[in-house]
C-alpha cells in the first residue's frame, strides 16, 4: 500500500470491515503505523474518510457507554458501547487517540485543551477535498454499512419485519422480453 495514494484508504477500510476484532492490534502495528511513518498525515486522511463513511450510520444515543447497575460494562477487554459497532468504529477510537496525541504536541497550556481539540477536529473535517469518484466509492461503502447494520442489528429486534423488508424484494418485470430491475433504479435515487 502507498501512504500517499488515497485509494489505499479504501482498501484499508474494506480490510478492516472484513476483519475480526481480535486482529485489530496486529493490523495497526503491521500496516497503519508503517504507513504513518511514511506519510505523517496519512492517519488524518484515513480518520476523515472513516468518519465520512460512519456519518449518519448511528442513531441518536448510540455509541454511548453502556452502564448497568451503576457501573460501566466491559466487553472484549474494552468499554461496551451502545448501538451497532463495526470494526470501523473500533479503529476510529484508535485514530481519534492518534489525532489527540498529534495535537497535544502543539498545545501550549492545558486550560483550553478541549477547545483546541474541538477546533482542530472541526478544521480537519471541514476541509473536504474529495473528487466525485472518490466520494462515490465512500458512499458505496456507506450504503453497504447501512445494509449490514439493517441485516445484523436492526432486524434482530424487528421479528417478522425482516422478512417483509422491501430492500430484499427484487422486482424484475419483463416487457416484450426486456427486463427492468426496479430495485437498481430505487437504489440509484437514494
Amino acid at each position: 500500500m502507498n501512504a500517499f495514494d488515497r485509494n489505499s484508504n479504501l482498501i484499508i477500510i474494506e480490510q478492516l470491515r472484513n476483519s475480526e476484532k481480535i486482529v485489530l492490534d496486529d493490523y495497526i502495528e503491521k500496516i497503519l503505523i508503517p504507513l504513518k511513518e511514511e506519510n505523517p498525515s496519512f492517519l488524518k486522511t484515513l480518520y476523515k474518510d472513516i468518519l465520512y463513511v460512519l456519518d449518519d450510520l448511528d442513531k441518536p444515543n448510540e455509541n454511548d457507554l453502556v452502564i448497568e447497575n451503576g457501573d460501566s460494562v466491559i466487553e472484549d477487554g474494552g468499554f461496551k458501547l451502545s448501538g451497532y459497532q463495526t470494526r470501523l468504529h473500533d479503529i476510529c477510537i484508535w485514530l481519534h487517540q492518534e489525532f489527540i496525541e498529534d495535537n497535544l504536541a502543539h498545545l501550549d497550556n492545558l486550560t483550553n485543551m478541549i477547545e483546541v481539540f474541538e477546533k482542530a477536529e472541526q478544521k480537519l473535517l471541514k476541509e473536504e477535498n474529495l473528487t466525485t469518484e472518490y466520494r462515490g466509492k465512500l458512499e458505496e461503502i456507506k450504503r453497504s454499512l447501512r445494509k449490514e447494520r439493517k441485516v445484523n442489528y436492526d432486524n434482530k429486534t424487528n421479528g417478522l419485519k425482516k422478512y417483509l423488508d422491501f430492500d430484499i424484494l427484487e422486482l424484475k418485470p419483463n416487457f416484450f422480453g426486456i427486463g427492468l430491475n426496479i430495485n437498481e433504479i430505487i437504489n440509484k435515487k437514494k
